[in-house]
């Protein structure tokens, strides 16, 4: 597949890792954020059992159901586990907002990225879906950056309830496109969640490898290969020639 097929309609688009860097430093970054704002609260504590937990966090979405995980909880549940301790609410409340704050300073997002989505609305219907607990993370950080405006929808994961790879995250977006599955192109770095999601619902599947990311999923027996490979996200454009 040199170039974008005359048939495809519309383009949806991962964040993380795709739009934007979110790999093992900005993760680390919200993990220290975390770390210190429990120290604060709860005591000193061991910041490699803290990673350890966030990870094993990240990581259960992609699982049995693929329920996507209640922020609010796994944070509870990480304090009991380190500290032992029932939070109250309004320590809880705090601690989600230094989540939020965090995710939403490790965004940068190159100005070429915002000529690229401008050339590639001329010509496609474009949507953003994302997997991630706290939508408004998401949805301040595109409004943040002026990337909102690409978008004519913006599906996250934390309002759905469920994560991708599950179908219910793409039809979300689709449905309220009304575009059919097949005449749409899905960009994005997780081979799970992305690529086998999005071929799984009938989408062609690019994989953009522009960035490390911090999930990574093996290949499995089965698994469907993605109709594109970029290694930069510049590359999209020469499809569109």
């Amino acid at each position: 597949m040199q170039h974008l097929s005359p048939q495809l309609e519309a383009l949806l688009f991962d964040y993380g890792n795709t739009l934007i860097e979110f790999g093992p430093e900005q993760v680390e970054r919200c993990d220290r954020a975390l770390s210190a704002a429990f120290e604060r609260l709860f005591g000193p504590h061991d910041f490699e059992q803290l990673s350890s937990i966030q990870h094993r966090e990240r990581r259960a979405p992609y699982s049995g159901e693929f329920l996507e995980n209640d922020l609010a909880e796994v944070t509870r549940a990480t304090i009991r586990e380190i500290f032992r301790t029932e939070p109250t609410a309004a320590q809880i409340e705090h601690l989600l907002e230094v989540r939020f704050d965090v995710m939403t300073s490790c965004v940068r997002v190159a100005p070429e990225v915002h000529d690229l989505l401008e050339r590639l609305r001329g010509r496609f219907r474009l949507g953003l879906v994302s997997n991630y607990p706290c939508a408004r993370s998401i949805r301040h950080s595109l409004q943040q950056h002026g990337l909102d405006r690409w978008f004519e929808v913006v599906v996250v994961s934390g309002e759905v309830g469920r994560v991708k790879p599950h179908p219910q995250v793409f039809e979300a977006a689709l449905s309220r496109m009304q575009v059919r599955p097949g005449a749409t192109l899905f960009i994005g770095d997780n081979w799970l969640g992305d690529i086998q999601g999005a071929k799984r619902y009938g989408m062609k599947a690019a994989l953009i490898t522009q960035y490390v990311p911090y999930e990574k999923f093996p290949r499995e027996p089965g698994d469907h290969e993605p109709d594109v490979l970029l290694n930069h996200l510049s590359e999209l454009a020469a499809l569109c020639d």
